[in-house]
């Protein structure tokens, strides 16, 4: 039998936020999404930036790895069960009086995701054939690759699973009963009942991005109040007999639409504010979510949930699913979205192979870096930046910030995943609440949602309710916590409007470099926490290179930047 420590597996996908993930010895080595290397936002397609990195960085090349795995789709067409479920809900669309427009949209939507899982399987396939490693490559059901990315990296021995996106393999959602090796899929929602594109809808109806824009919902629905388009939501998205249930007709069909496919709907959203149309889709996603949830964990005690899918990009959602009255703990995947597919696959294809137990993921400080001191400094005079070294950067901070400076900070790996983790993250006090303007404004950014904090596990009680050191998910800044009353009096620039943040959480084992940073800060001015949001130009990811830093200070989007030790000016 192999030994799993003896493995070298390497994932990827072609899709929307394509990545690669290199396993070896045990462990993952390597996790960096493509948009990174590109800087074309949620890049689709092959990552073959990312690939070249990780095939130079460690000195191998296709015929080294003995396993290639895929997350981003199993198989062309649906199985037994997705049928099933087809059928069921075509004989819902067909009841009553409805034309049969509705059934020719059915299956075009069928034929639609055919087409589509076709064309992303030929070309991996493809791929494969041409690089020489089609024997070796094996692909893996979407939703289990989230399931699994949740689980198998959770401090949890035991979990209830849930994972909520738009689509993929035919399924929106699945639910999987987990207990050390033992993973099993027990329900699923098909594409027919996806939350994730009724609040890609909503974004999309409000002027934004859909699969990018979500987040500004979130935010915005704090400022909405309770009005009747939520009754209208309501009349085509409901919880019944243990299920989610969307119809299909006049009013919506369940995936993305333009004005001209859902007149009736747009029309409708168009008589509200934003904020309450926002509110609105908020309140609905919430409500079903929470309540499938608890249909299936009704009767338990002490539960532990596990989170994946672009869904649960949403913090808001994710402290509703603390919040139920008999859930212990979450953990959400840091990398939820399809991003996290290339850490799922390896974990779902290993446990088939091995029965493989969790083994928590202490940190998702899994990119590139620059190690050497000479090398940064040959760099930043060849950019002919003013830097000095400095061995006491909490005082630096102290410096910038009095000056109304923002500082870009740039140290160690990248993170995986969407979130800034300090060390591709911008800093500031967050004293004053007027920064959100004028932050923002120098950013080009049209966030409604504050600046998120940062601040060190000793602190952390003081900050947030009910904040607790088993919540490992507020290491990964997943999650919004109430904020205390000290905590909204100190740091205002950080608190939403209702009264919530979304904190990070720094321990000595996450990052103890920042840790020690954050902890001598806090001892010389007494705040409680620091500003912390991702280092990036409008629009584009999160810097990956020293270059993109560079760039992001000649073109003012911050005042300072910080490279290890260096701090750097123009």
């Amino acid at each position: 039998m192999q030994n799993i420590n003896k493995l070298k597996i390497l994932s990827f996908h072609n899709s929307l936020e394509c990545s690669v993930v290199y396993f070896e010895n045990g462990i993952i080595k390597e996790a960096i999404s493509e948009e990174r290397f590109t800087r074309i936002k949620n890049y689709r397609g092959l990552p073959h930036k990312s690939l070249k990195y990780v095939f130079d960085k460690y000195n191998i090349n296709f015929k080294d790895i003995d396993y290639v795995l895929s997350g981003i789709i199993k198989s062309i067409k649906p199985d037994y069960q997705i049928k099933k479920k087809f059928e069921r809900k075509l004989r819902f669309v067909l009841n009553g009086n409805k034309p049969k427009k509705f059934k020719k949209k059915f299956f075009e939507r069928i034929n639609t995701e055919i087409k589509w899982n076709k064309k992303h399987i030929r070309e991996i396939i493809n791929y494969s054939k041409k690089k020489k490693f089609f024997e070796k490559l094996f692909f893996v059901d979407h939703h289990k690759s989230h399931a699994a990315s949740a689980y198998f990296c959770s401090p949890f021995s035991n979990a209830k699973v849930f994972t909520f996106d738009g689509k993929g393999g035919f399924k929106s959602s699945t639910y999987y009963e987990a207990e050390n090796e033992k993973f099993l899929e027990k329900d699923f929602n098909t594409t027919f009942e996806s939350l994730g594109y009724f609040y890609g809808n909503i974004t999309k109806a409000l002027g934004f991005k859909a699969e990018r824009h979500e987040g500004k919902i979130t935010g915005l629905a704090a400022y909405g109040k309770k009005t009747n388009i939520l009754k209208y939501f309501e009349s085509f998205i409901k919880f019944q007999n243990g299920r989610i249930n969307i119809t299909l007709g006049e009013d919506y069909m369940p995936w993305f639409c333009s004005e001209k496919n859902l007149p009736k709907f747009y029309k409708k959203i168009q008589k509200y504010s934003k904020a309450d149309v926002a509110f609105a889709a908020q309140y609905i996603l919430e409500n079903i979510v929470v309540k499938y949830i608890k249909s299936k964990i009704s009767g338990k005690k002490n539960v532990n949930i596990c989170l994946a899918g672009g869904v649960f990009a949403n913090v808001k959602l994710n402290q509703k699913i603390m919040e139920i009255d008999n859930v212990k703990n979450v953990f959400i995947q840091p990398a939820m979205a399809d991003s996290g597919l290339s850490i799922g696959s390896i974990y779902a294809f290993l446990n088939d192979k091995f029965s493989i137990k969790p083994k928590f993921l202490n940190n998702v400080y899994l990119g590139s870096e620059l190690k050497s001191n000479n090398v940064i400094k040959k760099k930043i005079k060849s950019k002919g930046l003013n830097y000095l070294l400095c061995s006491n950067i909490e005082d630096q901070l102290i410096k910038e910030f009095e000056k109304k400076r923002i500082v870009g900070f740039f140290n160690g790996r990248m993170e995986f995943g969407p979130r800034a983790l300090c060390n591709r993250s911008i800093f500031y006090h967050c004293k004053d609440k007027s920064i959100n303007q004028w932050i923002n404004d120098k950013l080009h950014r049209t966030e409604f949602m504050p600046f998120a904090p940062v601040t060190i596990e000793e602190l952390a009680p003081r900050c947030f309710v009910k904040w607790d050191k088993s919540h490992r998910c507020s290491e990964f800044m997943t999650m919004t916590y109430n904020c205390t009353d000290e905590f909204k009096k100190k740091c205002p620039a950080a608190v939403h409007i209702d009264g919530t943040a979304r904190p990070q959480i720094i321990t000595k084992k996450n990052n103890k470099y920042m840790h020690d940073i954050l902890k001598k800060y806090f001892k010389k001015t007494g705040e409680l926490a620091l500003i912390n949001t991702s280092f990036n130009k409008h629009e584009e990811p999160i810097v990956e290179s020293l270059d993109d830093a560079v760039s992001a200070l000649k073109q003012n989007v911050i005042d300072t930047l910080v490279v290890n030790k260096f701090v750097c000016n123009l």
